[in-house]
Protein backbone atom coordinates (compact mmCIF):
# COMPACT_ATOMS: atom_id res chain seq x y z
CA UNK A 1 0.00 0.00 0.00
CA UNK A 2 1.08 3.14 -0.91
CA UNK A 3 0.57 5.99 1.85
CA UNK A 4 1.38 9.59 1.31
CA UNK A 5 0.81 12.97 3.34
CA UNK A 6 -0.35 16.11 1.11
CA UNK A 7 0.06 19.75 2.02
CA UNK A 8 -2.68 22.09 0.91
CA UNK A 9 -4.15 25.93 1.49
CA UNK A 10 -7.93 24.06 1.52
CA UNK A 11 -9.13 20.67 1.56
CA UNK A 12 -10.29 20.76 -1.70
CA UNK A 13 -7.11 21.71 -3.21
CA UNK A 14 -5.39 18.28 -1.16
CA UNK A 15 -8.01 16.19 -2.97
CA UNK A 16 -7.23 17.26 -6.07
CA UNK A 17 -3.39 16.45 -5.49
CA UNK A 18 -4.35 13.12 -4.09
CA UNK A 19 -6.80 12.11 -7.00
CA UNK A 20 -3.87 13.56 -9.69
CA UNK A 21 -1.71 11.15 -8.21
CA UNK A 22 -3.31 8.14 -6.41
CA UNK A 23 -6.28 7.74 -8.54
CA UNK A 24 -10.09 7.92 -7.54
CA UNK A 25 -9.55 4.30 -5.84
CA UNK A 26 -7.36 6.46 -2.70
CA UNK A 27 -8.59 6.51 0.72
CA UNK A 28 -8.19 9.01 3.28
CA UNK A 29 -6.69 8.33 6.25
CA UNK A 30 -5.98 11.36 8.18
CA UNK A 31 -7.06 14.94 8.00
CA UNK A 32 -5.89 18.20 9.87
CA UNK A 33 -4.98 22.32 9.58
CA UNK A 34 -2.18 24.19 11.45
CA UNK A 35 -0.32 27.22 10.90
CA UNK A 36 3.68 27.39 10.85
CA UNK A 37 5.46 27.67 14.09
CA UNK A 38 7.01 31.41 15.51
CA UNK A 39 6.64 34.69 14.19
CA UNK A 40 6.95 33.72 10.43
CA UNK A 41 3.63 32.18 10.74
CA UNK A 42 1.54 35.12 12.61
CA UNK A 43 0.70 36.78 8.86
CA UNK A 44 -0.11 33.28 7.06
CA UNK A 45 -3.09 31.38 6.58
CA UNK A 46 -3.54 27.91 7.87
CA UNK A 47 -3.16 24.84 5.98
CA UNK A 48 -4.64 21.64 5.61
CA UNK A 49 -2.64 18.32 5.94
CA UNK A 50 -4.40 14.92 4.54
CA UNK A 51 -2.38 11.16 4.68
CA UNK A 52 -4.28 9.35 2.00
CA UNK A 53 -3.00 5.54 0.97
CA UNK A 54 -3.73 3.70 -1.94
CA UNK A 55 -3.43 -0.33 -3.35
CA UNK A 56 -0.56 -0.05 -5.49
CA UNK A 57 -1.58 -3.32 -7.35
CA UNK A 58 -5.25 -2.87 -7.79
CA UNK A 59 -6.18 -3.71 -11.09
CA UNK A 60 -8.04 -1.11 -12.86
CA UNK A 61 -11.88 -1.88 -13.68
CA UNK A 62 -10.99 -1.32 -17.40
CA UNK A 63 -8.59 -3.53 -17.31
CA UNK A 64 -10.93 -6.30 -15.96
CA UNK A 65 -13.43 -5.18 -18.70
CA UNK A 66 -11.18 -5.69 -21.38
CA UNK A 67 -10.05 -9.57 -20.19
CA UNK A 68 -13.75 -10.33 -19.72
CA UNK A 69 -14.43 -8.94 -23.04
CA UNK A 70 -11.60 -11.17 -24.54
CA UNK A 71 -13.14 -14.54 -22.41
CA UNK A 72 -16.54 -13.86 -23.81
CA UNK A 73 -15.12 -13.24 -27.46
CA UNK A 74 -13.29 -16.63 -27.24
CA UNK A 75 -16.35 -18.56 -25.87
CA UNK A 76 -18.50 -17.22 -28.77
CA UNK A 77 -15.23 -18.67 -31.33
CA UNK A 78 -15.38 -21.99 -29.55
CA UNK A 79 -18.91 -22.16 -29.19
CA UNK A 80 -19.25 -21.48 -33.12
CA UNK A 81 -16.14 -23.90 -33.72
CA UNK A 82 -17.99 -26.48 -32.23
CA UNK A 83 -21.19 -25.65 -33.56
CA UNK A 84 -19.49 -25.95 -37.03
CA UNK A 85 -18.57 -29.47 -36.02
CA UNK A 86 -21.87 -30.71 -35.40
CA UNK A 87 -23.20 -29.65 -38.23
CA UNK A 88 -20.84 -32.13 -40.15
CA UNK A 89 -22.00 -34.71 -37.86
CA UNK A 90 -25.10 -34.08 -39.46
CA UNK A 91 -26.80 -36.77 -41.35
CA UNK A 92 -30.40 -38.11 -42.43
CA UNK A 93 -29.88 -40.57 -39.42
CA UNK A 94 -29.15 -37.66 -36.87
CA UNK A 95 -31.73 -35.74 -38.38
CA UNK A 96 -34.68 -38.77 -37.95
CA UNK A 97 -33.35 -39.90 -34.26
CA UNK A 98 -33.80 -36.26 -33.55
CA UNK A 99 -37.67 -36.46 -35.07
CA UNK A 100 -38.25 -38.97 -32.62
CA UNK A 101 -37.25 -42.26 -34.79
CA UNK A 102 -35.71 -45.24 -33.24
CA UNK A 103 -32.34 -45.10 -33.58
CA UNK A 104 -31.54 -48.23 -35.12
CA UNK A 105 -34.80 -48.11 -37.95
CA UNK A 106 -33.26 -44.72 -38.70
CA UNK A 107 -29.75 -46.13 -39.66
CA UNK A 108 -32.16 -49.27 -41.66
CA UNK A 109 -33.84 -46.65 -43.62
CA UNK A 110 -31.04 -44.22 -44.61
CA UNK A 111 -28.76 -46.83 -45.19
CA UNK A 112 -26.70 -46.08 -48.41
CA UNK A 113 -28.27 -42.18 -48.61
CA UNK A 114 -27.03 -40.54 -44.95
CA UNK A 115 -25.69 -37.24 -46.56
CA UNK A 116 -28.45 -34.33 -45.90
CA UNK A 117 -29.46 -33.86 -49.77
CA UNK A 118 -32.80 -33.12 -51.61
CA UNK A 119 -32.72 -36.23 -53.55
CA UNK A 120 -32.13 -38.46 -50.76
CA UNK A 121 -35.11 -36.92 -48.32
CA UNK A 122 -36.84 -37.60 -51.85
CA UNK A 123 -35.60 -41.43 -51.55
CA UNK A 124 -36.14 -41.06 -47.62
CA UNK A 125 -39.82 -39.92 -48.44
CA UNK A 126 -40.37 -42.99 -50.27
CA UNK A 127 -38.66 -45.62 -47.82
CA UNK A 128 -40.61 -44.51 -45.11
CA UNK A 129 -43.93 -44.75 -47.56
CA UNK A 130 -42.81 -48.15 -48.60
CA UNK A 131 -41.76 -49.32 -44.67
CA UNK A 132 -45.36 -48.05 -43.58
CA UNK A 133 -47.42 -49.85 -46.45
CA UNK A 134 -51.03 -49.53 -47.74
CA UNK A 135 -53.38 -49.67 -44.50
CA UNK A 136 -55.36 -52.34 -43.98
CA UNK A 137 -58.90 -52.04 -44.53
CA UNK A 138 -61.46 -53.79 -42.07
CA UNK A 139 -63.75 -55.64 -44.75
CA UNK A 140 -63.44 -56.13 -48.60
CA UNK A 141 -66.07 -56.62 -50.84
CA UNK A 142 -68.87 -59.31 -50.17
CA UNK A 143 -66.63 -60.26 -46.45
CA UNK A 144 -68.20 -61.20 -43.50
CA UNK A 145 -65.84 -59.92 -40.73
CA UNK A 146 -65.84 -60.25 -36.88
CA UNK A 147 -63.21 -57.75 -35.29
CA UNK A 148 -62.13 -56.89 -31.81
CA UNK A 149 -60.46 -53.86 -30.69
CA UNK A 150 -58.29 -53.89 -28.05
CA UNK A 151 -55.77 -50.91 -26.44
CA UNK A 152 -54.57 -49.30 -22.95
CA UNK A 153 -57.19 -47.45 -21.32
CA UNK A 154 -58.15 -44.07 -22.43
CA UNK A 155 -57.21 -44.08 -26.16
CA UNK A 156 -60.51 -44.03 -27.39
CA UNK A 157 -61.58 -47.20 -28.39
CA UNK A 158 -65.53 -46.98 -28.38
CA UNK A 159 -65.57 -43.97 -29.91
CA UNK A 160 -62.90 -45.56 -32.66
CA UNK A 161 -65.56 -48.73 -33.15
CA UNK A 162 -68.68 -45.96 -33.63
CA UNK A 163 -67.07 -44.32 -36.45
CA UNK A 164 -65.73 -47.50 -38.31
CA UNK A 165 -69.35 -49.00 -37.74
CA UNK A 166 -71.24 -45.22 -38.89
CA UNK A 167 -68.63 -45.76 -41.98
CA UNK A 168 -69.06 -49.33 -42.55
CA UNK A 169 -73.42 -48.56 -42.73
CA UNK A 170 -73.88 -45.52 -44.32
CA UNK A 171 -70.60 -45.84 -46.86
CA UNK A 172 -70.43 -49.36 -47.71
CA UNK A 173 -74.25 -50.63 -46.35
CA UNK A 174 -72.74 -53.07 -44.50
CA UNK A 175 -75.29 -55.06 -41.54
CA UNK A 176 -73.88 -53.92 -38.27
CA UNK A 177 -73.74 -55.32 -34.44
CA UNK A 178 -71.67 -53.86 -32.10
CA UNK A 179 -70.57 -56.02 -29.28
CA UNK A 180 -69.10 -54.61 -25.54
CA UNK A 181 -67.12 -56.76 -23.32
CA UNK A 182 -65.96 -53.71 -21.47
CA UNK A 183 -67.60 -54.74 -17.68
CA UNK A 184 -65.32 -52.97 -16.04
CA UNK A 185 -66.02 -49.59 -17.36
CA UNK A 186 -70.05 -48.75 -17.18
CA UNK A 187 -69.35 -45.98 -18.82
CA UNK A 188 -68.16 -47.45 -22.20
CA UNK A 189 -71.26 -49.63 -22.53
CA UNK A 190 -73.34 -47.27 -22.18
CA UNK A 191 -71.34 -45.19 -24.66
CA UNK A 192 -71.83 -48.16 -27.17
CA UNK A 193 -75.07 -48.21 -26.40
CA UNK A 194 -75.83 -44.41 -27.41
CA UNK A 195 -73.91 -44.86 -30.79
CA UNK A 196 -76.08 -47.81 -31.94
CA UNK A 197 -79.10 -45.93 -30.97
CA UNK A 198 -78.08 -43.04 -32.92
CA UNK A 199 -76.73 -45.57 -35.93
CA UNK A 200 -79.88 -47.67 -35.64
CA UNK A 201 -77.69 -50.93 -34.77
CA UNK A 202 -78.03 -53.27 -32.09
CA UNK A 203 -75.71 -53.61 -28.73
CA UNK A 204 -75.07 -56.69 -26.88
CA UNK A 205 -72.90 -56.59 -23.89
CA UNK A 206 -70.95 -59.72 -22.78
CA UNK A 207 -69.33 -60.47 -19.55
CA UNK A 208 -66.76 -63.36 -20.85
CA UNK A 209 -66.18 -65.03 -23.98
CA UNK A 210 -68.57 -68.09 -22.69
CA UNK A 211 -71.38 -65.46 -23.34
CA UNK A 212 -70.14 -64.36 -26.23
CA UNK A 213 -69.95 -68.12 -28.02
CA UNK A 214 -73.72 -68.71 -26.61
CA UNK A 215 -75.02 -65.80 -29.27
CA UNK A 216 -72.80 -67.67 -32.37
CA UNK A 217 -76.00 -67.86 -33.71
CA UNK A 218 -77.25 -64.49 -33.42
CA UNK A 219 -73.79 -62.57 -34.62
CA UNK A 220 -74.32 -65.05 -37.83
CA UNK A 221 -76.13 -62.95 -39.05
CA UNK A 222 -74.45 -59.79 -39.39
CA UNK A 223 -72.34 -58.80 -42.03
CA UNK A 224 -69.84 -57.21 -40.00
CA UNK A 225 -69.32 -57.49 -35.84
CA UNK A 226 -67.36 -55.37 -33.83
CA UNK A 227 -66.22 -55.95 -30.13
CA UNK A 228 -64.85 -53.58 -27.86
CA UNK A 229 -63.00 -54.41 -25.01
CA UNK A 230 -61.77 -53.05 -21.67
CA UNK A 231 -58.80 -50.67 -21.73
CA UNK A 232 -56.03 -52.62 -19.94
CA UNK A 233 -52.45 -50.97 -18.16
CA UNK A 234 -49.48 -53.00 -20.15
CA UNK A 235 -48.58 -53.22 -16.31
CA UNK A 236 -51.36 -54.75 -15.13
CA UNK A 237 -51.02 -58.79 -15.89
CA UNK A 238 -54.22 -60.03 -14.00
CA UNK A 239 -56.32 -57.91 -16.82
CA UNK A 240 -53.82 -58.80 -19.29
CA UNK A 241 -54.47 -62.71 -19.01
CA UNK A 242 -57.64 -61.80 -18.76
CA UNK A 243 -57.78 -60.56 -22.43
CA UNK A 244 -55.47 -63.24 -23.26
CA UNK A 245 -58.04 -65.83 -22.31
CA UNK A 246 -60.91 -63.93 -23.89
CA UNK A 247 -58.96 -64.00 -27.47
CA UNK A 248 -57.56 -67.39 -26.95
CA UNK A 249 -61.13 -69.39 -27.08
CA UNK A 250 -63.12 -66.53 -29.30
CA UNK A 251 -63.69 -66.64 -32.83
CA UNK A 252 -62.41 -63.43 -34.34
CA UNK A 253 -60.96 -62.54 -38.06
CA UNK A 254 -59.14 -59.66 -37.39
CA UNK A 255 -57.83 -57.99 -34.09
CA UNK A 256 -57.10 -54.23 -33.65
CA UNK A 257 -54.47 -52.85 -31.14
CA UNK A 258 -55.54 -49.15 -30.78
CA UNK A 259 -53.00 -47.24 -29.69
CA UNK A 260 -52.55 -42.77 -29.34
CA UNK A 261 -50.31 -41.44 -31.43
CA UNK A 262 -50.08 -39.02 -28.78
CA UNK A 263 -48.09 -41.91 -26.53
CA UNK A 264 -44.03 -41.35 -25.25
CA UNK A 265 -42.16 -43.67 -27.20
CA UNK A 266 -40.47 -45.64 -24.28
CA UNK A 267 -43.91 -45.86 -23.22
CA UNK A 268 -45.08 -47.40 -26.55
CA UNK A 269 -42.33 -50.39 -27.05
CA UNK A 270 -43.48 -51.38 -23.57
CA UNK A 271 -47.23 -51.15 -24.51
CA UNK A 272 -46.33 -53.41 -27.54
CA UNK A 273 -44.05 -56.30 -25.86
CA UNK A 274 -46.80 -57.07 -23.80
CA UNK A 275 -49.00 -57.56 -26.54
CA UNK A 276 -46.58 -60.28 -27.86
CA UNK A 277 -48.97 -63.59 -27.15
CA UNK A 278 -51.04 -62.21 -30.15
CA UNK A 279 -49.96 -63.74 -33.16
CA UNK A 280 -51.75 -61.17 -35.61
CA UNK A 281 -53.27 -58.22 -35.22
CA UNK A 282 -53.48 -54.28 -36.77
CA UNK A 283 -52.52 -50.86 -35.64
CA UNK A 284 -54.73 -48.42 -35.20
CA UNK A 285 -53.92 -45.10 -33.91
CA UNK A 286 -55.86 -42.24 -32.47
CA UNK A 287 -55.08 -38.85 -31.09
CA UNK A 288 -53.22 -37.72 -34.16
CA UNK A 289 -54.74 -33.69 -33.24
CA UNK A 290 -52.77 -33.85 -30.19
CA UNK A 291 -49.49 -34.38 -31.38
CA UNK A 292 -47.61 -32.87 -34.38
CA UNK A 293 -44.84 -35.43 -34.81
CA UNK A 294 -46.02 -39.15 -36.04
CA UNK A 295 -42.80 -40.62 -35.53
CA UNK A 296 -44.42 -43.34 -32.90
CA UNK A 297 -46.22 -44.82 -35.54
CA UNK A 298 -43.46 -44.99 -37.42
CA UNK A 299 -41.42 -47.03 -34.40
CA UNK A 300 -44.67 -49.26 -33.22
CA UNK A 301 -44.57 -50.65 -37.03
CA UNK A 302 -40.89 -51.32 -36.70
CA UNK A 303 -41.59 -52.94 -32.79
CA UNK A 304 -44.81 -54.78 -33.65
CA UNK A 305 -43.99 -56.12 -37.35
CA UNK A 306 -47.36 -55.68 -38.08
CA UNK A 307 -49.67 -53.50 -39.86
CA UNK A 308 -51.17 -50.03 -39.49
CA UNK A 309 -55.22 -49.43 -40.33
CA UNK A 310 -56.91 -46.56 -39.70
CA UNK A 311 -55.53 -43.16 -38.04
CA UNK A 312 -58.21 -40.59 -36.11
CA UNK A 313 -57.94 -37.19 -35.18
CA UNK A 314 -60.67 -35.81 -33.65
CA UNK A 315 -63.78 -37.00 -31.41
CA UNK A 316 -66.85 -36.13 -34.31
CA UNK A 317 -68.55 -39.22 -35.17
CA UNK A 318 -68.60 -40.64 -38.21
CA UNK A 319 -65.98 -37.98 -39.15
CA UNK A 320 -62.44 -37.52 -38.38
CA UNK A 321 -61.10 -41.19 -39.23
CA UNK A 322 -59.41 -42.38 -42.44
CA UNK A 323 -57.08 -44.82 -43.33
CA UNK A 324 -53.79 -44.39 -43.09
CA UNK A 325 -51.86 -42.59 -45.17
CA UNK A 326 -48.27 -43.43 -45.68
CA UNK A 327 -47.11 -40.30 -47.39
CA UNK A 328 -48.70 -37.69 -45.28
CA UNK A 329 -47.46 -39.89 -42.27
CA UNK A 330 -43.79 -39.31 -43.71
CA UNK A 331 -43.70 -36.03 -44.75
CA UNK A 332 -44.81 -35.06 -41.03
CA UNK A 333 -41.99 -37.12 -39.64
CA UNK A 334 -39.83 -35.06 -42.26
CA UNK A 335 -41.15 -31.82 -41.93
CA UNK A 336 -38.70 -30.53 -39.76
CA UNK A 337 -36.39 -31.38 -42.38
Amino acid sequence: MKVKRYIADNYQDALKLIKAEMGSDAVILQQSSYKERGLRGLFKKKKVEVVAAVEENKIDERDLFIKDLYEIKSLLREFKHNEIKDESKKDLAYELVSRGVDDKLSKILTDGINEVSDSNLETLQKRIVNFIGPPKKITGLNEKKRAVFIGPTGVGKTTTIAKIASNLILREKKKVLLITADIFRIAGAEQLKIYGEILGVPVMVVNNIFDLNRLEGEISKYDVVLIDTAGRSHTDSKKMQELKTFLQYGTYDEVYLCLSAATKNSDIKKIIKSYDFIDEYNLLFTKLDETDNYSVILNSIYYSKKSVSYVTDGQMVPDDISLADSKMIAQNILKGN
